[in-house]
């Protein structure tokens, strides 16, 4: 087993990137200001503060929008190419440097005391949780410390190497807005309970059941949508662009049953300062009324795996969830349900890829929530109309997140039959607007499903 050096500092990197495109750079004799640090919207910012040979003190701000070869950012060779003038090299061998690469929201520092030929890398996040990282690499020259340290990332196997690349993924959930694998509603992780419990759409048995007086002959849909996070949507430091698309089918279990088998299939693309990350997933969950037309509950088991070489995230999770609905009727022209879900989510072994980069974060999650379905009196396109209005709130318990609690508001316009029966008494057509809101997160989306 080897490990790419980009997967050690920069959890899964392999893209190629040339130095000079380094975006946003601000060099001055000053200290940089906290708003001309936050101006660097770039997926990987970086801060070098050194002494010039000419005694001055000099800062560099810059950003990188792809991983690979941003480890490089204390290499004494691109110091002296960066920090060259009129063909005069500002960096001084003997001065000390101290540099910081913010990665996605994880801080790796790197340092050269003054007078010393000793390379210090740190992840003060690793320092926190008892997994501490903080090697030396000492040479007769600065260069040949940092050819140490590249030795190291090129050399470093086995157990060591697989401890490093968990506890980075782990922080990164502790750490990043953006993380693909878990710890914002984005996530897989967050997928896979919005999964569990959405209240947005009306798909629910008990549900079809309470609309259609009884009658199952509204069950059994086929459901096909997609979703748009646009240009509006961030969380933290980030803007993002988000496609979620899903397939969806249901089954009555047994002749004149009334308990749904519900499998679905969404997948989603997303964009973070052009750095790409794709997601897939995989629910099965039994939806089983208790009370006819009033409470259901629905266990339901759920998979979801990212994979993002660009963004730095690689992993896989679970999540096994039980939800509650509950049904009631005749709340002025419409109905309410509300909606209770518990639930566990834990990521798994990736050692079938021939090692084993398991985070191992394991979460318990809980979702609350209500939603007001209303038949309108006009028709559209010859059809009856219907709107929708939603809310669930979702909290973490367990390991560490970056957004342990989020909220989503929805709002939806349907199409149903041309004729009022039970089997039209389902939504045909759904127009989505959505909005998720956590602490310094904000997205907004909007969609469209069918059911048939």
């Amino acid at each position: 087993m080897h490990f790419n050096r980009g997967v050690i500092l920069a959890a899964a990197a392999t893209v190629a990137l040339a130095w000079s495109g380094s975006a946003g750079a601000q060099t001055s004799t000053t200290p940089p200001t906290s708003a001309e640090i936050a101006q660097l919207e770039s997926l990987f910012r970086i801060s070098v503060q050194l002494t010039t040979a000419g005694g001055v003190p000099l800062y560099d701000t810059y950003g990188l929008n792809i991983a690979s070869r941003s480890y490089e950012f204390m290499d004494p060779a691109r110091l002296r190419e960066r920090y060259t003038r009129n063909g005069v090299s500002l960096y001084n061998d003997r001065a000390a440097v101290a540099g910081v690469m913010d990665f996605r929201g994880l801080l790796i520092q790197g340092s050269y005391a003054a007078n010393s030929t000793t390379f210090t890398i740190r992840v003060p996040a690793l320092d926190e949780v008892g997994e501490r990282y903080t090697s030396v690499f000492t040479g007769r020259t600065r260069d040949e410390a940092y050819a140490q340290f590249d030795s190291y990332l090129d050399d470093i196997d086995g157990p060591e190497a697989e401890r490093l690349v968990r506890a980075l993924l782990r922080a990164l959930a502790r750490t990043s807005p953006i993380d693909p694998l878990a710890g914002n509603p984005g996530s897989v992780q967050g997928s896979l309970v919005r999964a569990s419990l959405d209240l947005s759409s009306g798909d629910s048995a008990i549900e079809q059941d309470a609309a259609s007086g009884g009658s199952n002959t509204a069950g059994d849909p086929w459901i096909v949508g997609a979703n748009y996070n646009w240009g509006s949507s961030s969380g933290g430091r980030y803007d993002f662009k988000r496609i979620d698309a899903r397939v969806a089918r249901s089954f009555r279990l047994g002749e004149g049953g009334r308990a749904l088998l519900k499998i679905d299939s969404p997948v989603s693309y997303s964009e973070v300062n052009g750095a790409r990350a794709v997601t897939a997933q995989f629910g099965v969950g039994v939806e089983v009324p208790v009370l006819a037309r009033r409470w259901s509950l629905e266990p339901r088991v759920g998979y979801g795996i990212t994979a993002s070489d660009q963004i730095g995230s690689l992993g896989h999770m679970l999540s096994t969830t039980v939800a509650s609905r509950f049904v009631l009727g005749n709340v002025g022209r419409g109905r309410i349900v509300i909606g209770n879900m518990a639930g566990y989510t834990q990521t798994l072994s990736t050692g079938f890829t021939g090692y084993n980069v398991n985070p191992g974060l394991k979460n318990w999650v809980f979702r609350n929530g209500l939603a007001y379905d209303l038949p309108l009196k006009f028709r559209g396109l010859g059809r009856n109309t219907s709107v929708r209005a939603s809310y669930t709130f979702t909290n973490y318990a367990g390991d560490e997140l970056y957004f342990d609690k989020f909220h989503e508001f929805g709002l939806s316009f349907g199409l149903r039959g041309r004729e009022e029966s039970a089997r039209n008494a389902r939504d045909l057509i759904r127009v989505n607007l959505g909005l998720t809101k956590a602490t310094d997160y904000t997205s907004w989306s909007a969609g469209l499903g069918f059911r048939f």
